[in-house]
């Protein structure tokens, strides 16, 4: 439904909120100045009147039907289903493509010598081999060579696969399926870097377009600030996002002052709106992405500045929400109601100490009750099964043809057992303290502190979530002093170190007072 006019008053009122030059939650734009009448907001929808054969034609008839509660469930369901029904679709194909391709890649290593063979045959079924020799035979095809001789003549393509080969025996197909999901996100990081290429700038807009989309924004924010008022802060999202999106691809030439500043005052104020639904959420990237949008239309705006702060503060930036609040400061200094934006930055920074003093207790009590528990122990392993089976959802299958999928991908050997635990270094007390003061000191790396307080974050402060995460994170900074000290690089090195450590610091009362010490150091962040 069409808005008259071509920009709006506020669309907020106060109803018991801040004033206009607070840090209220929604933002609406001033009235444009200079030049040009502001009509008034769009009114409410009045009483139905009664259906005629003609509306049914009539654009404006189904923009007023859509507004109706029952037509948007009905509308959203049925978007639901047509998109679960795509998605299923689209992995059936992939599927029986990849099946396909299987077999094609199956039938031209027949003709291959027994030591292709016995090279490729342990790994075929894993489905970043199986990708990689696709690859291999269609650019022979493309280029009329031969798949074989490429296969064994090809330094690349040899050495591709003999790296597959010692992966795969060295960890198994979770080393492998570690290595496909590096490669999707190498190759998603190219693919997002190329579409940021790709994106098309703003194109120029003439004044009647400019008159529709001012409309068009308008609907939006009016409509966003009804759901925002009725809690609905995800719908309020969407319409937010909406309007962001019709916005952020057209401009106005420079000669064009008013019609400039329209449609900068509107854009500006759908991306705070934006930014606060979103904090609403708890959605702090998005949010702190609207904030860093409105402030690059004006980066004076001391209220997208504001939601910037919270952003941050939800992210765990304290850093940068402590310089965005600075920033802030210096920004109220020139606004009408410095005072007031003063005292709120002041509970903010107050706020802001506090969430990044309970971040680091919240951190520090994981990270000790992972290590009393043995998060780095000889029961690790268990430790770590049980928490991988309370984690597992049950796996539904999806046809006839998956389950064949999921049968094909068994390995052909189960997973060995670890190795027993091999003792050929112990240790004195001495040497346990210096081995422990080297953990102490690498565990202090800033970078290694900033990643374990983000594991503790991404898991919740769920134990057996963080128990599954932090393993891989320690393992970094273990690694050199493991191989330091002449343990092994490896999953053993590190049982085998914890053994020697545990014969004189464990939980037993005979531990040393000093040693102990040493033990709680390595807990500090």
């Amino acid at each position: 439904m069409a808005v008259s006019g071509v920009i709006s008053a506020e669309v907020l009122g106060g109803r018991g909120g801040r004033t206009h030059s607070g840090l209220g939650p929604l933002d609406v734009p001033r009235p444009g100045g200079g030049g040009g009448a502001v009509p008034s907001a769009p009114a409410r929808l009045g009483p139905r009147r009664r259906l005629m054969p003609s509306d049914v034609d009539s654009e404006d008839f189904w923009a007023e039907f859509m507004k109706r509660p029952d037509a948007k469930v009905a509308y959203a369901a049925q978007k639901r289903l047509q998109e679960k029904k795509r998605l299923w679709l689209e992995e059936r194909r992939a599927i029986e493509e990849r099946g396909e391709r299987r077999k094609v890649v199956a039938d031209a290593l027949e003709e291959a010598p027994a030591d292709t063979k016995k090279l490729i045959a342990p790994m075929f079924h894993i489905r970043i081999v199986e990708h990689f020799l696709w690859e291999v035979y269609d650019e022979s095809l493309k280029n009329k060579r031969s798949f074989v001789d490429r296969l064994r003549k090809d330094p690349k393509v040899h050495s591709e696969l003999l790296n597959f080969r010692e992966n795969f025996q060295a960890g198994g197909e979770a080393r492998m399926e570690d290595l496909e999901k590096q490669m999707q996100a190498i190759n998603h990081s190219i693919a997002v870097e190329e579409a940021r290429k790709k994106t098309t700038l703003p194109s120029p807009i003439d004044i009647h377009t400019l008159k529709d989309l001012l409309e068009y924004a308008q609907q939006c924010k009016y409509e966003g600030n009804e759901k925002y008022r009725e809690g609905l802060y995800e719908e309020a999202l969407f319409i937010y996002s909406q309007g962001d999106e019709a916005m952020k691809r057209w401009k106005v030439d420079a000669h064009l002052k008013n019609e400039q500043k329209w449609l900068r005052d509107n854009h500006l104020a759908c991306l705070k709106n934006k930014s606060q639904a979103a904090l609403n959420l708890e959605l702090f990237q998005t949010a702190l992405d609207a904030a860093n949008a409105a402030l690059q239309l004006d980066v004076e705006d001391h209220k997208a500045w504001y939601r910037k702060v919270q952003a941050e503060k939800g992210l765990g930036k304290f850093k940068e929400a402590e310089e965005s609040l600075a920033r802030l400061e210096d920004v109220a200094q020139w606004c009408p109601d410095r005072r007031g934006i003063l005292r709120d930055c002041e509970v903010e920074r107050k706020r802001l100490k506090y969430a990044k003093a309970k971040n680091k207790v919240n951190t520090q009590e994981m990270l000790g009750r992972a290590f009393e528990a043995g998060v780095f122990s000889l029961d690790r392993e268990r430790e770590l099964e049980e928490a991988t089976k309370s984690l597992e959802a049950p796996v539904h299958k999806v046809g006839h043809k998956i389950d064949q999928e999921k049968a094909r991908a068994k390995p052909l050997k189960p997973l060995e057992d670890p190795k027993p635990l091999e003792r050929k270094i112990q240790l004195t007390a001495a040497l346990a303290g210096d081995l422990m003061d080297e953990l102490a000191e690498a565990y202090k790396q800033k970078w290694f502190q900033e990643r374990v307080r983000k594991c503790a974050r991404d898991s919740g402060f769920e134990r057996s979530v963080f128990l599954m995460r932090l393993k891989d994170v320690a393992f970094e900074v273990q690694k050199p002093v493991l191989e330091k000290w002449g343990f092994d690089g490896n999953e053993q090195g590190v049982r085998e170190m914890t053994a020697a450590i545990r014969d004189h610091a464990s939980n037993g009362q005979e531990m040393p007072e000093w040693l102990k010490s040493k033990q709680d150091r390595c807990l500090e962040l």
